[in-house]
């Protein structure tokens, strides 16, 4: 999964026919923020995903802003995001199941002191989903590591990001669209919609097959 995440950020070359460049088409107003996603909420007003276009830009805003749990959570494909999550949670889960298992002995033995609703779940199967629920959020924690590290190693990824949303072509057939750009050779853009919300999708292009 790491692997994929990769090459989600280097993407595919790919030829498009009928992608045009030309004036942006009226935003989409979303009237009300969706819901959190791994405790992040989404705020549409600042980071607008109405066309895939915005959605590009809100991406780079993003990294700008060193926000990597909103571009994560908010802005990437929610399967793929949460695809990857719960590959990156696999790692963890014996951490979690150790360090909770310590918290419950210490709350067993001042057990006075501590609120019920608050207590390690004694039951097994109660006990395994705190731990899997805990080992997702170091997952996801994890997950936002290697997108940073990536871009941090890879610098013209975001370099050719920012010369597509500035000039590239977006061919939108809706609820799909992609976005390319002439002078970057070898990588396209995919995009995906949610409901009424684009997001940067995970996918590699087709290579360009010579004549």
């Amino acid at each position: 999964m790491r692997t994929a995440f990769v090459v989600a950020l280097l993407l595919g070359s790919v030829a498009l026919a009928g992608a045009q460049p030309g004036k942006d088409p009226p935003p989409v107003v979303i009237s009300k923020d969706p819901e959190p996603r791994y405790n992040v909420r989404a705020r549409v007003k600042q980071f607008p995903q109405g066309t895939p276009k915005e959605a590009l830009k809100s991406v780079l805003a993003a990294v700008e802003q060193n926000d990597y749990a909103y571009l994560v959570a908010q802005l990437l494909d929610p399967k793929f995001v949460d695809a990857a999550a719960t590959e990156r949670a696999k790692e963890f889960v014996p951490g979690a199941e150790a360090q909770l298992a310590q918290l419950r002995e210490f709350q067993r033995a001042n057990a006075a002191k501590i609120d019920p609703a608050s207590r390690v779940p004694l039951d097994p199967v109660a006990f395994r989903a705190v731990a899997a629920n805990k080992a997702r959020e170091l997952g996801f924690k994890q997950l936002l590591k290697d997108v940073e590290q990536k871009l941090i190693d890879d610098p013209q990824v975001l370099k050719d990001f920012r010369k597509i949303a500035r000039e590239g072509s977006f061919a939108d057939a809706d609820p799909a669209a992609s976005a390319t750009h002439p002078d970057v050779k070898g990588r396209a853009l995919y995009f995906k919609k949610v409901g009424d919300r684009w997001y940067l999708e995970n996918r590699l292009g087709e290579e360009k097959k010579d004549p």
